[in-house]
């Protein structure tokens, strides 16, 4: 009976040790179990389209004062001109940077300047020819804040010649490819993502803005994504 009891003595002392590796075990056991990232290649195509009449400030030079209105229609269409690998994680987009995103940008409408000296006003528009600009290089990040949505942040790095007729408001050259799209939600399947070979995410935005004084105007701003994942075999 002393034996038995001296017996139970040890295995209670070892108790503590027996649980740490039992949680061990369990630790590895979960850890050998969790798949790796799966690879995709993401390509993106889209589109943004803005409209705007914006007067800015006026300027004023002795008894003149001056104002111009800037009236414009901007279409961007834009795609990756290769796919990026991106991995895939338990319903999450890890970080990744987008890049090699090139697109056309079309411009086109007209200036109008108001001018009043003395009393005496004059007006003049001027119509502008359509203009085609290019460019290629620019990139955006993508990434899940948690599970089942991702995000694209601001493409960045979109090199354009700056035009002057019409005059693009400085929101329209500070978004050039529009708003971003903000919080995306993946869809269910992707949760499995290692069954599934394809996965397309469509989003849409728009956004108005009304100019207040000193200046005047308005700005819609209208954007369109797709964003296509495909599984990497193996």
């Amino acid at each position: 009976m002393q034996r038995f009891e001296g017996g139970l003595g040890r295995l209670q002392q070892n108790l503590p040790l027996l649980g740490l590796l039992g949680v061990a075990c369990a630790l590895a056991t979960h850890a050998a179990a969790a798949p790796p990232p799966t690879l995709v290649r993401l390509s993106i195509v889209g589109t943004a389209h803005q409209e705007w009449s914006f007067t800015a400030a006026p300027r004023v030079l002795g008894d003149c004062r001056t104002t111009e209105t800037s009236e414009g229609f901007r279409t961007v269409t834009f795609h990756t001109m290769t796919p990026t690998i991106v991995r895939l994680s338990g319903g999450r987009v890890l970080p990744a940077v987008v890049r090699r995103i090139a697109g056309t940008v079309t411009l086109d409408g007209a200036n109008t300047t108001e001018e009043l000296c003395g009393g005496v006003g004059t007006s003049k528009i001027a119509d502008c020819a359509q203009t085609r600009r290019s460019f290629a290089g620019a990139r955006g990040r993508v990434q899940s804040p948690r599970r089942g949505v991702f995000s694209l942040g601001a493409v960045t790095n979109v090199r354009l010649a700056s035009a002057d007729c019409p005059v693009e408001p400085i929101d329209v050259r500070r978004r050039p490819l529009g708003p971003a799209t903000g919080l995306l939600r993946l869809p269910k399947v992707a949760l499995t993502e290692q069954k599934v070979a394809r996965i397309t995410v469509r989003a849409s935005r728009v956004h108005r803005k009304t100019y207040g004084s000193p200046e005047g105007g308005k700005l819609t701003e209208r954007v369109e994504w797709t964003l296509t994942f495909v599984r990497i075999p193996g």
